[in-house]
């Protein structure tokens, strides 16, 4: 019925053909869940003339864009190649079908309904045209890899270098459905001391507040491993643990000791998190982040006399609360350029058994990437930071240095950075560099303030 309800349209829509010299067979779109902006078309076209047959554009007045695509395997990886144009050779037949030839019919103007007929109009190289009814139907196994086929073509850039995206943006981009990713992560942060607004505080000036204690300057060095697995394609959970060392400089401002340096250094592991990421659209994510209290929020060392004291805030390895952020992504890829955005609001529910918390945290990060080779891509991006005071008070607290008050913790940094991602030839392991600097702040100080940042990671799929 279906091969003659086609014949039918061959004869009315295109005059210059014969019924007889074309054939179309099991014409089909597949049914998606609602919601759903992609789905794909299959069909068998026999040609039954002398010559070639050459289709050239598709369109239909139920979607807002079709296209014709082959499925080709470059070393492990499956990618959807755009078709320009799919010749039928005379006397000969070509089925568009899973993981081969296929119609990816893109943004319904409306929901499709099981059973419906969606007619799609060919135009050949001739200028000739074919319209061919298909029907849409459910799919299931027996359509092959047809799962994979749907959500390759949202992942068909998937093989460029600027698809991950930069080190340094936090959290990640869901993945193909029951894939396995395996991370390591190496980050360093660089601070000085002092500012207060915008401006630098000099040790004279802290000393005349009353402190004893000045801050010179502070490192932390970050060891992320992550593991990251694809429950579907539109859920994705992620795990980070971090080992962190930090080291801090200090120095005597007042008594016999005056101008004495002093290195304080803790490090262990940090706060373990696990990242749900939901896949809004091809293009989009929400981020849902819960940070488990793992990591020691009353590191000790010994002090310029020997006496074993409780560090300052900067210098723990974990909050000592359960807190939560919520993310979201957006990014857009082009032919020769991507960018993309990320938003994340962290907040922090209670207090530590040392009685205080570290202040909430809205992060945006901004960037832009361009591919320079099948392998090589480069970013530039920049970041915003917004960080709160700490609420509470440890009971541990000394008046020695200024990083013992609570209200000189909040900041508004922005910072730009460049970045290099690098996808291994035949591999499924990519490697990418972020480092950047502030170019504007302003903090309620006297505080340290960042100076230099950098993310060395590594990631393998599974």
């Amino acid at each position: 019925m279906k091969i003659f309800f086609n014949l039918i349209v061959l004869l009315s829509i295109s005059s210059n053909l014969h019924a007889s010299d074309i054939t179309i067979e099991n014409s089909r779109i597949r049914m998606m869940p609602s919601g759903t902006l992609i789905t794909a078309g299959y069909f068998s076209i026999i040609n039954n003339t002398d010559k070639d047959i050459t289709l050239v554009k598709a369109i239909s007045n139920r979607f807002n864009s079709v296209e014709m695509h082959n499925t080709i395997k470059d070393g492990d990886i499956m990618k959807m190649i755009k078709q320009e144009s799919v010749t039928i050779a005379a006397n000969s037949k070509l089925e568009f079908k899973p993981m081969s030839y296929h119609l990816m019919l893109k943004k319904a103007n409306k929901e499709l309904i099981e059973g419906e007929d969606i007619e799609v109009t060919f135009t050949l190289s001739n200028g000739k045209t074919i319209s061919i009814i298909f029907l849409v139907k459910k799919m299931g196994a027996g359509e092959g890899h047809d799962n994979n086929v749907l959500h390759n073509h949202s992942m068909k850039n998937m093989h460029r270098p600027d698809f991950v995206f930069p080190v340094g943006v936090k959290g990640g981009k869901n993945m193909m459905s029951k894939k396995i990713m395996f991370g390591y992560k190496f980050g360093i942060m660089e601070m000085d001391c002092c500012k207060n607004n915008t401006n630098s505080v000099s040790e004279s000036i802290i000393q005349g507040l009353g402190y004893t204690m000045a801050p010179i300057d502070m490192s932390m060095h970050m060891h992320m491993f992550s593991a990251m697995f694809a429950i579907n394609d539109k859920y994705t959970v992620m795990a980070m643990l971090p080992y962190i060392e930090k080291e801090m400089n200090m120095k005597m401002l007042t008594g016999m000791m005056a101008g004495k340096l002093h290195t304080n250094s803790s490090r262990g592991i940090g706060d373990l998190s696990i990242t749900g990421l939901y896949k809004l659209s091809d293009k989009s994510n929400f981020k849902l982040v819960l940070s488990v209290p793992t990591g020691e929020y009353d590191e000790k060392d010994h002090n310029m006399s020997g006496v074993l004291k409780t560090l300052t805030y900067p210098m723990q390895l974990g909050s000592g609360t359960y807190d939560v952020t919520f993310g979201y992504s957006f990014q857009g890829i082009h032919d020769d350029w991507s960018y993309g955005i990320q938003l994340n609001a962290l907040t922090r529910f209670d207090y530590n058994n040392e009685e205080w918390k570290y202040g909430d945290r809205r992060e945006v990060s901004a960037w832009l990437a361009k591919p320079i080779s099948k392998s090589f891509s480069i970013s530039f991006g920049l970041d915003l930071d917004h960080q709160e005071n700490i609420n509470g008070r440890s009971r541990n607290r000394d008046e020695t240095t200024p990083i013992w008050n609570e209200d000189f913790h909040s900041h508004l940094i922005v910072s730009s950075n460049i970045g290099i991602n690098y996808k291994v030839p035949k591999s499924k392991s990519k490697i990418g560099i972020q480092c950047g600097t502030p170019n504007y702040y302003d903090v309620n100080g006297p505080q340290m303030h960042q100076d230099f940042k950098c993310n060395l990671g590594y990631s393998k799929m599974m």
